[in-house]
């Protein structure tokens, strides 16, 4: 694996020209992601930014992305699965209301540095996580896919690139990301998934008002109805198994596997899956095919 141990231990770099980045424009841009997303968009400050879900009415994951506020406008920076989705989906919500969207997909694109001594590599800082500043034509934002510091900078495709870090390759990205137990839409957030079954609720403001989807999360909160939920998980196995094989409680199904992947660095395999609520817990012995699992992170 390319970049897998300075990734680790000191910074490395990857292009992440496939994620949406969507600029929304005018005086009532902060009211329609408000009422669109699963957070509160109207407190952000100028700089700062936050993680949500866009739900359905049915209370599904959409799409999760990083909001940031930037000025008066809002850079939302969202999977490259679901770019051209929410696109649409905030577009046709966009009734009277003073806002324009900016698909920035065609004339910018993503550079990562993560790792970490990820904020050491000569680009601005924003003071706080997930926060945005202002550089070279294109915007600097503290987020990272793997779960380790990390710094993104959204750029003009024409912008001169030089940065003296080695380049990670895909294998050692998704690696070291479940090594650090961080999930991923698409990968293991999945549309089927309602918000609590993702144990994310950072991405989550119970008290913000309404919003599409809310009735369902409020719903969920209230009952407490929720029979499983997502774990980063470890194996014993020393060579990643099959996406979809059971986790097993003794003759009993208590999920699935959503992800796997050998960690040089552990000596196993680390990953997530979907467990019942008991198997949560950490008080039953689990097993995926002959091998032990463990709740991980």
């Amino acid at each position: 694996m390319q970049g897998y141990e300075a990734l680790r231990e000191k910074a490395a770099w990857r292009q992440l020209d496939g994620r949406g980045r969507i600029l929304v424009h005018g005086e009532d841009n902060a009211r329609l992601l408000h009422a669109m997303s699963t957070q509160d968009i109207q407190s952000l400050q100028d700089g700062q930014g936050l993680y949500c879900f866009f739900l359905t009415a049915q209370g599904r994951i959409q799409a999760d992305a990083y909001v940031f506020r930037t000025g008066a406008d809002f850079l939302l920076d969202t999977e490259s699965s679901t770019a051209q989705w929410l696109f649409e989906h905030l577009d046709k919500y966009i009734i009277a209301d003073d806002v324009t969207l900016e698909d920035l997909r065609d004339s910018h694109t993503t550079l990562a540095v993560e790792g970490p001594a990820s904020l050491e590599c000569g680009w601005p800082v924003p003071a706080a996580d997930l926060g945005i500043v202002p550089y070279a034509g294109g915007y600097v934002v503290r987020a990272s896919e793997t779960g380790l510091p990390g710094l993104r900078w959204i750029h003009p495709r024409a912008a001169e690139l030089s940065i003296e870090l080695p380049e990670a390759d895909l294998d050692s990205w998704e690696t070291v990301r479940l090594e650090q137990g961080k999930p991923r839409y698409g990968v293991e957030i999945l549309d089927k998934h309602l918000v609590q079954e993702t144990r994310q609720l950072q991405a989550v403001h119970f008290s913000k008002g309404c919003y599409l989807g809310q009735e369902i999360v409020e719903r969920v909160r209230a009952r407490g109805q929720v029979h499983k939920g997502l774990a980063s998980i470890a194996i014993t196995a020393t060579e990643a198994l099959d996406v979809g094989a059971e986790i097993q409680s003794g003759d009993t199904k208590v999920g699935n596997l959503l992800s796997a992947r050998y960690s040089p660095a552990l000596g196993h395999v680390v990953g997530f899956a979907m467990l019942s609520t008991d198997a949560l817990s950490g008080t039953q012995e689990l097993r995926c095919s002959s091998y032990s699992v463990r709740l991980f992170k």
